[in-house]
């Protein structure tokens, strides 16, 4: 099937990130991620690691491409994600990987074959569990390898993690264990983005009271390396940086503190797609699925394929604001399943295959993510993950790198 977009052919048009060929697509800066990642290791100095978050596809950035930006020139130390199916989809970018879901039993038997590849492949298995360790050694032995692994310690969020109080029982399990390997300690903040709040101080201080036993060598002749910092401790807490720190939301450029922070963070992301179709409407008309708005006068309606089954949230309806030609236009009318109405009496100029922004890269815009975030009632990772993959993600950088090349040869 062809695709015309403004009467162009697409057999003479590359699908790349500036050329408007009928499809919603995420341009994804990697210029910007390096960017982000130079302004972390700045943040945290060159002595402490920093580990990349790539969980749920990068925060539907891309994962695979994001590991390779990453991995080129050594941006990030080491990549994690949340379960051993996303360990899999990531190429060989000759990091080290962490699987944060914690093995316990219930997974064991249904996820053998799995628990095995990642011993063989060397990646570090999250434990919170004196049944995890001795599963996992198990598992380890049967195969001859000597299993990485990390222990969770639980320091007041409640979710995940050995209590700290039972910790030492089960760090002590595993260095008793000759098929395991103690790689990490950890935990996680449950309030790292409120500067004010005493929780933070306090969390850290119980996992330091538990682990400090252990900074010196171990019994496998390796210290494990300890981390308890995500983006918003690495940028507040210099003093809680210890071996590691985990960078997710600040890895693509948000800050977790909001927009107003002055630090240089480039957000990666832009979500665009094209003006489907345009039409005017007389006074008193009503638009969309319980006709929930109204023309208060005559006025032209674009309409943009992109809807809540492409993770642009029903929440939006009548409240959100769209970009065309750099003007702000209001979204009308419900969000449906896969089309947005958008009233473009701001944009006279607006015509069908015009580009359409729905989420700008630029922190100010009222369709930031953290715009966004606001009207949705939620925070800007849910916005990022909520992304669907029939939106294509566009290497930007990349394709226009090819494009220049391209004409230039």
């Amino acid at each position: 099937m062809c695709y015309v977009a403004n009467g162009v052919d697409d057999k003479d048009v590359r699908m790349d990130a500036h050329t408007t060929l009928g499809e919603p697509r995420l341009l994804i800066s990697h210029e910007a991620l390096r960017h982000n990642a130079g302004v972390l290791r700045a943040a945290v100095g060159d002595s402490v690691r920093i580990c990349a978050v790539l969980k749920a596809d990068a925060y539907g950035h891309g994962a695979a491409a994001v590991a390779k930006t990453l991995a080129r020139g050594r941006l990030a130390d080491a990549l994690a994600v949340a379960t051993l199916d996303e360990a899999a989809a990531l190429p060989e970018v000759g990091l080290p990987v962490i699987v944060f879901r914690p093995v316990e039993n219930v997974y064991v038997g249904r996820q053998r074959s799995q628990l095995e590849e990642a011993i063989e492949r060397g990646w570090t298995l999250t434990l919170c569990s004196a049944a995890a360790v001795g599963d996992v050694a198990r598992l380890a032995q049967a195969r001859d390898k000597r299993a990485s692994v990390q222990v969770k310690i639980d320091t007041g969020m409640s979710r995940s993690g050995v209590d700290d109080c039972d910790a030492h029982g089960v760090i002590e399990g595993v260095l008793r264990q000759p098929a395991l390997r103690l790689g990490g300690l950890y935990t996680h903040f449950a309030c790292a983005d409120d500067e004010d709040d005493v929780a933070t101080g306090e969390q850290f201080r119980r996992f330091c009271e538990v682990t400090d036993g252990y900074v010196e060598a171990n019994r496998s002749g390796r210290r494990p390396i300890r981390h308890a910092a995500n983006t918003a401790a690495s940028l507040l807490h210099p003093h809680m940086h210890m071996d590691m720190v985990r960078t997710g939301l600040g890895m693509y450029g948000i800050d977790p503190m909001g927009p107003a922070t002055g630090r240089t963070l480039k957000p990666v992301m832009k979500w665009v797609a094209p003006l489907l179709m345009v039409r005017t409407v007389r006074k008193g008309t009503s638009v969309g699925y319980g006709l929930t708005w109204t023309a208060p006068r005559d006025t032209r309606l674009g309409l943009v394929p992109v809807g809540y089954a492409d993770g642009y949230l029903r929440s939006f309806s009548n409240r959100a604001k769209v970009i065309i030609n750099g003007v702000a236009a209001n979204v009308v009318g419900r969000v449906s399943m896969d089309l947005i109405t958008v009233e473009l009496g701001s944009v006279p100029s607006a015509q069908p295959g015009d580009e359409v922004t729905l989420l700008e890269d630029e922190a100010a815009s009222p369709a930031s993510v953290y715009a966004l975030a606001e009207l949705g009632g939620t925070i800007p990772y849910e916005i990022f993950c909520r992304i669907g993959a029939r939106v294509h993600r566009v290497a930007v950088d990349e394709v226009a790198a090819e494009v220049e090349e391209r004409a230039a040869g």
